[in-house]
């Protein structure tokens, strides 16, 4: 059940059954004060003034003695509980009475009787009377009753009332905070519970443990903050890894251009002190040297130029110019270009396959040097006299996949990974640092990354490396 479906029955909840409670409270305490009131009005003054009237007028009938007796015995029976009187009068005549005495207060009673004409209900503080006429052969008579006035009052408030308000109002207070007291832990328990887990979650991140997972099987809105801290888990450890990851590039790039800076350097200055040091003798020797200080320092240019190039493109501040282009024809002509080249430096470059009508968009001068750096590692790598390069292209879906295979010497799968790395050469020791600088398949995962593509490395069929290079093809019907 969701947060909000609680709520709104919490809501709900909170008016109906305080109300609920409160009518049955009602109910039960109407009940008592009615049970109270009838109880007061038990008493004989009111409950037998009508058989008072029907056994008063049988003796007004002057039947036989022995049945007058009777109905003398029967009224009294009556009277006596309540300590009540009966008089029967005609006109202002007593002519019958039982336990009757004259006093201040009975006269006063008599008056009220009178001024009603005989008829209805009268009460002093003390007494209370009841007078009724009856017609009894063909004659009118005033039949009074006189008892001691009830605990019942009519018109003022009683104890009973009293105790009725006092359970009404503490009904309804009891009913609301018995109710707020269920209604928050129905609700309360269904956030606190979810908030917890949470916390603790964070509490763990925080500690630095990154593979905690939060495992919430309720469907509420607890459940997609749930699984985003659990993206946010895998997304913080990713880039944890990232960040480590980074970390030891960067400080296998410091590594990098120390170790291969020094050794041109090295040689920059050995040669520079032989020719002051007078070693160089002879024009031929001095023009040696000389030639040995430009060559290394084109190399460091080269390498600075090629730090400085990988830096811009991993700022995003390098120059890249996209239009639509061919996938065949680009790379028939920068074959066609550096084939003979690279012929003569004991490279064969062989077209084995292309798809044709394949079209990408991208900068041509990027792709261009993407392929030349592959071609440039096959060549410097290379150990026996020739080797040979086959490029092949094939359309898999929305992307076409362009193969460089060489039969070289290959690369140890362990470090297939680490090829496209900073300064990563397969060699451990870094002897050789003209074979390469480690920057050359970096710049180049760079630049395909850029195109929206990516590459891998593989060993090839042939024995040696197999490149792949992935890149989006466009919908034919965007170059309408």
């Amino acid at each position: 059940m969701t947060i909000k479906r609680r709520l709104f029955i919490s809501n709900i909840l909170m008016i109906v059954i305080p109300v609920c409670i409160s009518l049955f409270i009602a109910f039960v305490s109407v009940s008592l004060l009615f049970k109270v009131s009838k109880h007061d009005k038990q008493s004989p003054f009111y409950t037998g003034y009508d058989d008072l009237i029907q056994l008063s007028a049988g003796l007004l009938k002057n039947g036989e003695k022995q049945e007058q007796d009777e109905l003398r015995r029967q009224i009294e029976e009556i009277l006596k509980p309540g300590d009540m009187s009966l008089a029967v009068y005609d006109s202002s005549t007593r002519l019958i009475s039982f336990n009757f005495k004259e006093t201040p207060e009975t006269e006063k009673l008599l008056q009220i009787v009178s001024a009603m004409d005989g008829q209805g209900f009268a009460s002093t503080s003390n007494k209370e009377v009841y007078a009724e006429q009856i017609r009894v052969k063909g004659s009118t008579y005033t039949v009074t009753i006189i008892g001691r006035t009830s605990d019942y009052t009519d018109g003022q408030v009683t104890p009973a009332m009293v105790t009725f308000l006092i359970l009404i109002t503490l009904g309804i207070i009891s009913a609301v905070f018995i109710t707020n007291q269920f209604l928050t832990r129905f609700v309360f328990k269904r956030i606190k519970q979810p908030l917890d887990t949470l916390a603790d979650g964070v509490h763990q991140i925080r500690d630095g443990n990154l593979d905690v997972r939060i495992h919430y099987g309720n469907k509420d809105e607890f459940a997609p903050v749930c699984e985003d801290f659990n993206d946010m888990a895998i997304r913080l450890k990713e880039s944890q890894r990232l960040i480590q990851r980074q970390e030891e590039s960067r400080k296998e790039l410091l590594a990098g251009i120390s170790h291969d800076l020094r050794s041109p350097l090295t040689s920059v200055r050995a040669y520079s002190e032989g020719l002051l040091d007078g070693v160089a003798t002879t024009p031929e020797s001095q023009k040696k040297y000389i030639t040995m200080i430009k060559t290394k320092a084109e190399d460091i240019d080269r390498m600075v130029g090629k730090i400085f190039l990988f830096s811009k493109m991993d700022l995003g501040d390098y120059p890249y110019e996209p239009e639509v282009l061919e996938v065949d024809q680009e790379l028939l002509s920068l074959i066609k270009v550096t084939a003979e080249e690279y012929r003569e430096k004991g490279l064969d470059v062989v077209i084995t396959a292309l798809a044709a009508d394949v079209y990408i968009y991208a900068d041509p001068a990027q792709l261009s040097s993407i392929v030349f750096n592959i071609l440039e590692n096959s060549w410097k790598y290379k150990l026996k006299e020739r080797v040979q390069v086959s490029i092949r292209t094939e359309v898999q879906g929305s992307d076409v996949f362009i193969y460089l295979e060489d039969n070289g010497p290959g690369v140890p799968e362990n470090a297939l990974d680490k090829l496209f790395d900073v300064f990563y050469r397969s060699d451990p020791s870094r002897n050789n640092p003209t074979k390469g600088s480690g920057l050359g398949l970096a710049i180049t995962a760079k630049a395909v990354s850029r195109m929206g593509g990516s590459i891998q490395a593989q060993p090839s069929p042939a024995g040696g490396l197999c490149i792949i290079i992935t890149l989006p093809v466009l919908d034919k019907g965007a170059l309408l």
